[in-house]
């Protein structure tokens, strides 16, 4: 069963007025006075599956920062998507490694 997830969009600079307009070709969006944070409302499975979905459609037509659901999920879980260079994201691995438990961290493969 499908479900309404709502998710905040950061972006990394105030997206153009030409990005606005080709995501919106994707997804029905608002956006801020300063055209830097934005709302969707995305219809899948689960709140991962709408970071997902949306990372997918969007990644290429805007500067996505962090990907974040505005509600906490059936586990009290409010979720993050970060996009993270291949340096960052090893640094993390290796620290998780070394520390033990850490924050759950997912592949952008997987």
């Amino acid at each position: 069963m499908t479900q309404l997830h709502a998710v905040e969009i950061a972006l990394t600079r105030p997206a153009t007025h030409r990005e606005l307009r080709r995501a919106q070709e994707r997804v029905r969006l608002a956006a801020n006075a300063d055209r830097t944070r934005l709302m969707v409302v995305q219809s899948t499975r689960s709140p991962g599956g709408a970071l997902h979905v949306l990372r997918r459609q969007l990644g290429t037509r805007l500067p996505i920062g962090i990907l974040t659901t505005r509600y906490p999920d059936r586990r009290g879980r409010v979720l993050l998507d970060i996009a993270l260079s291949h340096s960052a994201d090893a640094a993390l691995r290796r620290g998780q490694r070394t520390w033990g438990s850490g924050p759950r961290m997912c592949s952008a493969s997987a």
